[in-house]
């Protein structure tokens, strides 16, 4: 349960910092902000599964 709501408050977060960033500059700055944070975080935690398939698959050799 702990590992699906990290990724989930991330993701609010990211929002909430969207919305800021929306109303003090533009529109634009916060959707680039959005769109690079949220590609962070999907290949952050691609890259983990990965480690840990490795670790896993390594245990079992």
């Amino acid at each position: 349960m702990k590992k699906i709501l990290i990724p989930a408050g991330a993701m609010l977060v990211i929002i909430a910092v969207q919305i800021m960033l929306s109303c003090l500059f533009t529109y634009h700055v916060g959707e680039v902000f959005t769109k690079v944070s949220m590609s962070a975080l999907f290949f952050y935690y691609i890259i983990k599964l990965g480690k840990k398939a490795r670790a896993a698959k390594a245990v079992q050799s």
